[in-house]
């Protein structure tokens, strides 16, 4: 039973490798774009407050269904 469980390891573990690097890059993808997404509100922040962009395109209007 212990030597099937080490050939099947042995057998997938490319297949594991290469699923984790997967969710590894997606993970590090997600946190650079909540980054981008922090600079964007920052630079909208400082557009409002030197006047130069209007405060009505920077709402965020919910529509209801």
């Amino acid at each position: 039973m212990e030597h099937d469980k080490k050939n099947w390891l042995t057998k997938h573990v490319d297949t594991i490798v290469i699923l984790g690097a997967i969710l590894s890059s997606m993970l590090w993808i997600n946190g650079k774009f909540n980054d981008i997404e922090k600079d964007v509100v920052m630079i909208k922040t400082v557009l409002i407050l030197k006047n130069i962009m209007p405060s009505e395109l920077a709402k965020k209007e919910v529509i209801e269904e």
